[in-house]
């Protein structure tokens, strides 16, 4: 009989609007320990389209802001830090970075803004299931010493009821035009699961998207997406 070993999950009440206190704690109940010969570090918020982050869409720029502030203490101020996402089939990142708070918060901690869709990329050949994939993979994701996924969680009406940490990793993906992806989706986020592999989940359920937004209060964190 094969043994199989249960992955590490925080669960954390935001109390006070503490951001960095529950993200602080989230990390320490998974004993994560932040790498302290590190240089490069990406962040991939969930910036879907250009709802704001009171839906539940996306994630809280305060939220992120606070993740940044939490890893400059831990590691060094010095620190490159990129945001990323890429452009989508309906919406396009210079207007999603400004519309959704995320251009001002690069100016006041200075981190940068990248565009995935503009990165150069090398092409890896993935499978999963039965379907195989070109997937491009970005610059900033092939230089970054870590790799931090910062989703939300997301109530859907599709066969898949819920969507959080993979599905935002599919974000990474560079081409725009993903709805080329949606008929075979399930293995398509696997394929960049695959391709792209983050190293840290944090997740902002302070917020949280169903069939309408409810106040979850919730900070989530695991190495395991």
């Amino acid at each position: 009989m094969k043994g199989y070993a249960l992955s590490l999950v925080s669960f954390v009440q935001i109390k006070n609007s503490n951001l960095a206190e529950a993200i602080e704690t989230s990390l320490d109940l998974i004993n994560y320990d932040f790498p302290k010969d590190i240089k490069n570090i990406v962040i991939k918020p969930n910036l879907c389209y250009y709802w704001d982050y009171s839906t539940g869409q996306t994630t809280d720029p305060k939220f992120t802001a606070a993740l940044i502030n939490l890893i400059r203490t831990h590691i060094s101020p010095d620190l490159n830090i990129s945001i990323v996402e890429s452009d989508a089939s309906a919406m396009q990142c210079k207007y999603a970075f400004k519309m959704l708070g995320y251009e001002k918060l690069a100016e006041n901690h200075n981190v940068n803004l990248i565009n995935l869709s503009e990165d150069p990329y090398e092409t890896v050949n993935v499978t999963a299931g039965k379907c195989s994939f070109k997937i491009m993979v970005p610059k900033t994701i092939q230089e970054a010493d870590l790799k931090i996924n910062a989703p939300k969680i997301k109530y859907t009406m599709e066969p898949i009821k819920l969507t959080c940490a993979l599905k935002n990793i599919f974000g990474c993906n560079p081409y725009p035009k993903k709805y080329k992806y949606h008929s075979r989706l399930g293995e398509a986020i696997v394929a960049i699961n695959k391709a792209m592999q983050f190293n840290l989940c944090i997740i902002d359920g302070n917020i949280v998207s169903g069939i309408q937004p409810r106040k979850l209060g919730l900070v989530m964190a695991s190495k395991d997406l």
